[in-house]
């Protein structure tokens, strides 16, 4: 019976540090705007086919809750924030062509995740969906405390997974 238990413990720590970068989540619902928030916010979605959505007059305090606003989103939560991996439907890298969902503010392109990214008034936002080559700059270098927090969660992991294997071993 104890067997079974660090064997289940051991899997279920496997499970959570292979797997939980990779859960996604869908939202289509309003954010409650609070007070100080950026107002005057023109957004538009491009979808690489001559197709646009132009939205203005958008408040919010971020890139990611004026989408969540005007579209259905569809996101991984990642620990440098919320990667987004469809808009209305429309999926990076569909039938593998090579197309992802990226964003622009005030025409430069944005370094961090959209919901990290805090609007100013009168912000210009553009989400293309469009090749990487296409982009203007190269992406930004992940900084010291993602990187920081990536080895603390896998050490983390680690020194789990050793200790269940260890346990398992002496009660064999």
């Amino acid at each position: 019976m104890k067997k079974q238990i660090y064997l289940g413990i051991l899997a279920f720590s496997l499970f959570c540090f292979i797997a939980a970068p990779s859960v996604h989540f869908t939202t289509s619902a309003t954010i409650k705007i609070p007070e100080n928030h950026a107002s005057d916010v023109k957004m538009t979605i491009d979808y690489g086919n001559t197709t646009q959505n132009v939205f203005t007059a958008l408040s919010g305090d971020s890139v990611f809750e004026i989408l969540n606003q005007t579209t259905s989103v569809t996101f991984i939560q990642y620990l440098y924030g919320k990667f987004i991996t469809s808009i209305n439907g429309v999926e990076n890298n569909a039938d593998n062509n090579g197309y992802y969902w990226q964003y622009w503010v005030n025409d430069e392109l944005a370094p961090v995740a959209a919901d990290n990214y805090v609007l100013s008034n009168g912000d210009q936002v553009l989400w293309k969906y469009c090749a990487p080559e296409m982009t203007p700059t190269t992406p930004p270098i992940p900084g010291p405390e993602l990187i920081l927090g990536v080895g603390i969660i896998s050490a983390v992991g680690l020194i789990v997974v050793i200790a269940a294997s260890i346990v398992y071993l002496k009660l064999r």
